[in-house]
């Protein structure tokens, strides 16, 4: 099904081209929205889908692009996994910041998937997540990350209180500017209220390396387009497994 709808997509490419002309004369707006192909969905260390599926990014852009705000929503092609998921985002000179509320509704979850305007603490389906980072310059781009959920779905077996789960991480380009280039990430996982007795929190079940990671970037042709195509290898040692993603950037 993949492959027909990446056939799909190509050809009414083709179309817009000859209607419209290679060098449109529109100019960028505000608004703008992406489309990508997954062979799965793995995020901070979590095999989050195991199916194939789509996902697009809906949003408005300042001219400059640092700030943002959108919905980015995803589904598998077998409908086991369906996400809704709203964001603000900033980014300038490095340093980037955002919000995000996630709302994995897939039919299988075990919390309320039913509810998507339900934010009562101990009910909701959704958490928000709040990240900051900063990307050195120059010629040691290292990224520095930290994002906490501060409400929602992150209340320990218990459901008592918020556990502030914190994900802190580092990725590193290791290749830039070859055919293939590559990156490696690392990440730690533990929460900041801790549930009694336990040190589990939404990324493992005790705090811990959660997200180890190698991913190589690809420029792939097709006809007269260019798409680019990621593969990334993640481990979590925290849960002891390991997976590959395939992402594919149709626009």
């Amino acid at each position: 099904m993949a492959v027909l709808l990446i056939a799909s997509l190509l050809l009414a490419g083709n179309s817009y081209a000859q209607v419209f002309g290679e060098d449109s004369p529109l100019e960028d707006g505000p608004v703008d929205f992406s489309l990508q192909l997954k062979t799965k969905h793995l995020w901070r260390g979590i095999q989050v889908s195991n199916s194939a599926l789509a996902a697009v990014d809906l949003g408005l852009r300042t001219k400059d692009q640092s700030f943002g705000v959108g919905v980015w929503t995803g589904a598998s092609f077998d409908g086991d996994f369906r996400e809704f998921d709203y964001y603000i985002s900033y980014s300038k000179n490095g340093f980037s910041a955002a919000l995000w509320d996630i709302y994995n509704f897939s039919p299988g979850a075990t919390y309320n998937n039913e509810e998507v305007f339900n934010y009562k603490a101990h009910e909701t389906g959704h958490f928000v997540d709040l990240s900051v980072g900063y990307r050195f310059q120059g010629e040691f781009p290292l990224f520095l990350g930290w994002a906490t959920i501060i409400h929602g779905r992150d209340r320990g077996s218990e459901n008592r209180k918020n556990l502030y789960s914190t994900y802190v991480s580092a990725d590193y380009p290791v290749l830039r500017d070859r055919r293939v280039d590559v990156s490696l990430g690392l990440a730690g996982a533990f929460a900041l209220d801790k549930e009694g007795g336990t040190s589990a929190n939404f990324y493992g079940h005790k705090a811990g390396i959660v997200n180890i990671n190698v991913t190589a970037y690809k420029r792939v042709k097709l006809g007269s387009f260019v798409l680019p195509v990621s593969a990334m290898v993640m481990w979590n040692p925290v849960e002891n497994h390991a997976n590959l993603q395939l992402a594919l950037d149709i626009f």
